[in-house]
């Protein structure tokens, strides 16, 4: 029998992996990608204050203002962090979509991994192993082939929103890290995502950018964001708590086919032959990684 830790994980895919494409109908709509955004991070923050009360968390400005005993960084500056990086993520992949098509931005925000391999190796000196490194190759390789048909006439600007927020998406995560030593990740998400908003809001605030005249559709496109949004983050902690975090990371790897797929479906974008080898190339740089190497041994284990 299927453990329902897999059913989770695979509603988070879905869920996750459906908002891109959700997001780019909505721009259609005369919805601005900040608004989106900013409404985006709101439900989560929102979402997780409550599980906190909930699970009946109290001194949070305590927790906050105390120095951790396992980083050299304060917990606020890590929380600082994490929200500019949650901010800096969500407008660069879903305004990337906005100038570019939604296949390609996946395929680029996905690279994220990666620049988690390099960030760990200047922040903390952490080696990239063979297999990793292997993977690293293989990625750029696959973006190589994607980016190489339509280079010349793709936006710039949607190349380097995609990867900023796939950049911040890995600052985010080492930042999750060593903040999660130091405090529960209910009340990380709800702090972070909370930080998040301001920032948001501040650019909204400062670019004359916040617009509530949207079209019925532009607010069910919003509306559907959110809740996937928020489906796709109870879904996550629900697999991560079954099923572990090896086996959740390593199912998650069906998200970019999610997007890509809607895209195909929803969209109607196309992918070429070269750009369709280069999406199963990454694919494989992107679940290798998640391979445990005994797997990739021809010897036979004892029972």
């Amino acid at each position: 029998m299927i453990q329902r830790g897999y059913f989770y994980v695979a509603g988070c895919a879905f869920s996750f992996g459906l908002i891109t494409t959700i997001a780019k109908l909505t721009y259609d709509e005369g919805a601005s990608p900040q608004t989106v955004v900013f409404f985006r991070i709101l439900a989560g923050s929102l979402m997780m204050g409550v599980w906190s009360v909930m699970s009946h968390r109290k001194n949070l400005k305590k927790i906050i203002l105390k120095s951790p005993r396992f980083s050299n960084l304060p917990l606020a500056f890590l929380v600082f962090v994490i929200g500019f990086c949650i901010a800096g993520m969500s407008l660069g992949y879903l305004s990337s979509v906005k100038y570019i098509p939604v296949s390609l931005s996946v395929l680029l925000f996905f690279t994220f991994p990666f620049w988690v391999l390099i960030l760990n190796y200047f922040i903390d000196g952490v080696v990239v192993s063979r297999l990793n490194f292997l993977s690293f190759v293989l990625a750029f390789f696959g973006l190589a082939i994607c980016l190489g048909p339509s280079w010349e006439v793709l936006d710039w600007r949607g190349i380097a929103l995609v990867l900023g927020g796939s950049l911040c998406s890995a600052g985010m995560i080492i930042g999750a890290s060593k903040a999660t030593k130091l405090v529960s990740m209910t009340d990380l998400v709800f702090l972070s995502n909370t930080v998040g908003v301001i920032f948001v809001g501040l650019l909204l605030y400062l670019t004359d950018s916040f617009s509530l005249s949207h079209t019925i559709d532009g607010w069910s496109g919003i509306a559907v964001i959110c809740i996937l949004f928020i489906i796709g983050q109870l879904s996550l902690f629900a697999a991560t708590k079954s099923i572990g975090s090896t086996q959740t990371s390593l199912i998650l790897n069906i998200e970019p086919l999610v997007s890509i797929g809607a895209a195909i479906f929803l969209l109607g974008e196309n992918l070429v032959f070269s750009q369709s080898l280069g999406v199963a190339v990454i694919l494989l740089a992107l679940i290798l990684p998640s391979v445990p190497l005994g797997r990739l041994s021809f010897k036979s284990s004892k029972n």
